[in-house]
């Protein structure tokens, strides 16, 4: 027996969550021709990896990604630094931000001006379709797919505008969520908590939801609170659930802020009561401490409407910008656990609110409102507001699957100065180093169950996260004492160590631990399937 590839003599733990086997997998065009528990024999192949003392798993599966809407995917389409933590798919169009179905190519920029600078930037699509036909031409490292995002498609249809919409308009939104689902995008996704999302009426996500439903996509939602109103907000995803029929998952699920910790626990038990009725809800989690968000968010939602430049002349306008401080001092920030990620204010990077707030001589609450000010609203963050006890109870929550919720990197912005969070390049090795290897959270089975098989489940992506006869040959072998992350909140940009081989779609993206340069990933569509 011949095979264009041969991993031989691995422990191979197939994605299902059933006992791992010592065995050899043979690739042959692209896709899983055997997996056998005695060997393959005398096989050979034109290339062969020997896995001794290395587990061959699925390649893994990151359901909350942001490469899109940073322009990571057209800077960098290789995505390596995907690829050297053993991450073979993402799904984009995360948090209602998509590149696509675009209404207007003018109101299209205009909404990516949150996420990307817009000088490198050519927009020659409108559809799904011909997004992921541009897409194609980029060859991209890993297999990509992409959600329809509630939030492009809100600025569009409103030209901006943040209120609730008319009956014209969610009749023209229904159509355009139908039509982005017959192009190949796999649902659609909403970012609850953003200032043009907000008015979205119940009414209106039933409505959307349901034409998803019908469709055969998922609902994944960016929850409307993860604070105080955490658990109205899980109760407002479940009737969504409930009325449309749709499939939910609940994306980066947590609660912020200590007093908050305990509704965690509620949250999880509403999503369990719901599945053991019949329903279908689930999660991703990321496993961090440390939250990596915008530090608009933090002001109170009536300052945040409107968008960035609304929100920049409240704060320069003395009345409500008493009123902004006077809200923020009593929701109690801790402004020593606030990280800053990227603000164009030279010395900020990498400093705590309270730091920024002792240099500039001023209050933390001012100090906020100023870092927005010099960059127009575009500052991000991270928080360590997280509480270790909800994020392992949610990592070995059967209705949970891990996600990095992070985002693509490309040489544009490592050069840039920007800190990004570590789950853009560590979350996957973390994880299982962390949660699986060192605490003993859960089998190395049931981990690695969760970052393939069940997330390809959750979407929809057919023949892939399973080693099986027949399957897409998307696969990772690495070292389970050596695989570990070792990117930091200071440097984020360094690659795991431990990750051997990675193949997709038959082919060796990562070998002997090095990066090959294939550029073998495929756009997923959901109507391939």
């Amino acid at each position: 027996m011949h095979f264009d590839l041969l991993i031989k003599d691995g422990t191979i733990i197939d994605g299902t969550g059933k006992q791992r086997f010592r065995g050899d997998v043979g690739v042959e065009g692209g896709r899983i021709k055997d997996v056998a528990v005695s060997g393959l024999g005398n096989a050979t192949a034109k290339t062969v990896i020997t896995a001794a003392g290395k587990f061959i798993t699925p390649g893994f599966i990151d359901l909350t990604s942001h490469a899109d809407k940073n322009w990571s995917l057209f800077q960098n389409p290789a995505q390596d630094y995907l690829l050297t933590q053993g991450v073979t798919t993402i799904l984009v169009g995360n948090c209602g931000a998509s590149l696509a179905p675009l209404p207007s190519s003018e109101d299209a920029v205009a909404a990516l001006r949150k996420w990307t600078h817009l000088s490198d930037v050519t927009i020659n699509w409108l559809s799904v379709a011909e997004f992921l036909t541009e897409l194609e031409k980029h060859r991209p490292g890993v297999n990509v797919a992409t959600l329809i995002g509630h939030g492009t498609m809100r600025r569009g249809i409103l030209k901006g505008a943040a209120r609730p919409l008319s009956a014209d308009e969610l009749d023209q939104f229904v159509f355009l969520v139908k039509q982005g689902i017959s192009d190949g995008a796999f649902g659609l996704s909403t970012g609850l908590a953003y200032s043009h999302e907000a008015p979205a009426t119940h009414q209106e996500l039933i409505t959307l939801a349901r034409a998803v439903a019908e469709g055969g996509g998922v609902y994944k939602t960016h929850t409307r609170h993860e604070g105080w109103d955490l658990v109205p907000a899980i109760n407002e995803t479940l009737e969504i659930g409930r009325e449309s029929k749709a499939p939910v998952i609940i994306s980066h699920l947590k609660a912020v802020g200590r007093k908050v910790w305990p509704s965690f626990s509620n949250a999880l038990g509403m999503l369990q009561r719901a599945n053991e009725n019949g329903l279908r809800f689930h999660f991703d989690i990321s496993p961090y401490q440390r939250t990596g968000s915008f530090l608009y968010l933090l002001l109170p939602q009536w300052a945040r409407e409107g968008g960035f430049e609304a929100m920049c002349k409240r704060i320069e306008a003395a009345d409500t910008r008493g009123q902004i401080i006077e809200e923020l001092r009593a929701e109690t920030l801790h402004p020593d656990r606030y990280l800053v990620a990227s603000s164009a204010i030279m010395g900020t990077n990498g400093k705590t609110i309270r730091e920024v707030a002792e240099r500039m001589q001023q209050p933390p609450e001012e100090a906020i409102l100023e870092l927005l000010l010099a960059n127009r609203g575009q500052v991000t963050i991270f928080g360590k507001t997280l509480s270790s006890k909800n994020i392992e109870a949610g990592l070995t929550h059967p209705l949970g699957v891990v996600a990095s919720n992070g985002s693509g990197i490309s040489a544009e912005l490592v050069q840039s100065g920007t800190l990004v969070h570590p789950r853009s390049s560590g979350t996957f090795p973390h994880f299982l180093h962390r949660f699986v290897k060192e605490k003993g959270l859960m089998t190395w089975e049931q981990g690695i169950r969760k970052i393939t098989s069940l997330p390809a489940e959750l979407v929809g992506f057919r023949e892939r996260g399973t080693l099986a006869k027949g399957c897409h040959a998307d696969i990772a072998v690495f070292d389970p004492e050596r695989f570990r992350d070792r990117s930091t909140y200071e440097n984020p940009y360094v690659h795991p160590e431990g990750m051997d081989a990675v193949i997709v779609n038959g082919i060796l993206a990562v070998e002997n631990g090095q990066l090959t340069g294939a550029a073998s990933g495929q756009v997923l569509k959901k109507t391939s399937y």
